[in-house]
């Protein structure tokens, strides 16, 4: 994210000028960067002199005092002071959003491939999980009735969207981040928000489809796209509820504590416990309100909606409404998820400002 880099030893600059021209110019003095060595931390050694090793001081400054890059720098500060305009102007510009959010994209989706607390550890839990699932309610045995079915549906919905508040660590330690970004550069917070957003997408989706491949095929459900389409939504959904309590809470144990607490209210009133039908009025609101009611409700109708058996007109009467569409509940899961997402970033927007 930066343009220019000022490096500087006992009052005397080592480095004054472009990012891009600093590892050529090192190099030029004989000081080579190791490909895998950060380059900061490595031009900031050689011109420590507190740190063992460091470079010839005076070599650095002679050199930069001498080098082409200190030559244009001179150069634009005369062509500046005597009003000639024509030299581009060396002050620090800050990147537009889109290529703020082009750099935070890319850097999101290697911190999601190189950790493997926030999506490959629970991958591996849920495929481990999904193939334990699918056998257990293997296609091809007798014994399977209907309402063990939507045991098997109530559990693949709920477990995977509860397992999101693993993730809330990490996006707290990403709240750090953005703070000191936000103070120092002028990050822009609706480029953070749709990177975040978007970087986590395709772990989102690998979890989903794993997870829908191993208990579809197994288990024999209908309609795998359907499937595949209301759990991802369902988890995406959750991560960016995680994104909105990661904001708002000072510490993941709260947050963690927090997540459970929702997670668990938006199971009790999804209507496998009590029927939305039979749900006292007073908390009728909160089941319209929980994501999990509108996932639970089309993978049922996906399951039973065609089942003309007794059992499964059993699992209708009881579970589905006369009003229930597919199509209606996966854009409340869609909507439910742009909304957490928004909501998440109006709150750094107007409280997380780094300033103090």
């Amino acid at each position: 994210m930066f343009t220019n880099v000022v490096i500087l030893t006992a009052g005397q600059t080592v480095y004054f000028g472009p990012r891009t021209k600093i590892i050529s110019h090192f190099a030029s003095l004989g000081y080579n960067c190791r490909q895998h060595q950060d380059p900061a931390e490595y031009f900031i050694d050689l011109a420590n002199t507190d740190f063992e090793g460091h470079g010839d001081i005076v070599q650095l400054i002679n050199g930069y005092a001498s080098s082409a890059v200190a030559v244009r720098i001179l150069n634009a500060i005369h062509a500046d002071a005597t009003g000639n305009h024509a030299i581009k102007s060396m002050l620090l510009t800050t990147p537009s959003p889109l290529q703020q959010f082009l750099v935070l994209l890319h850097r999101n989706l290697l911190n999601n491939v190189r950790n493997p607390g926030i999506y490959w550890v629970r991958l591996v839990t849920y495929t481990t999980l999904s193939s334990m699932v699918g056998t257990m309610y293997l296609s091809s045995n007798p014994k399977i009735v209907a309402t063990d079915i939507v045991m098997l549906i109530t559990y693949v919905n709920i477990y995977l969207v509860f397992l999101s508040i693993a993730v809330l660590p990490f996006f707290i330690e990403q709240r750090a981040v953005f703070l000191r970004e936000r103070t120092n550069s002028g990050l822009n917070v609706g480029s953070y928000v749709l990177a975040n957003f978007l970087g986590a997408i395709p772990g989102i989706f690998l979890i989903a489809l794993s997870s829908t491949l191993l208990v579809g095929c197994l288990a024999g459900l209908n309609s795998y796209g359907v499937f595949l389409l209301v759990v991802f939504l369902s988890l995406v959904a959750a991560e960016n509820l995680m994104h909105l309590i990661s904001a708002v809470v000072p510490e993941f144990i709260i947050g963690m504590a927090l997540g459970a607490a929702i997670f668990g209210w938006f199971i009790l009133v999804m209507g496998l416990f009590v029927p939305a039908h039979a749900m006292p009025v007073y908390w009728r609101w909160s089941h319209h309100l929980g994501f999990l009611s509108y996932s639970f409700e089309a993978l049922i109708f996906n399951q039973f909606g065609d089942d003309s058996t007794p059992a499964g007109l059993a699992v209708q009467a009881k579970y589905i409404p006369d009003t229930v569409h597919i199509g209606r509940d996966v854009a409340v899961l869609a909507g439910n998820a742009v909304a957490f997402e928004l909501l998440f970033g109006l709150i750094l927007y107007k409280f997380h400002t780094g300033r103090r």
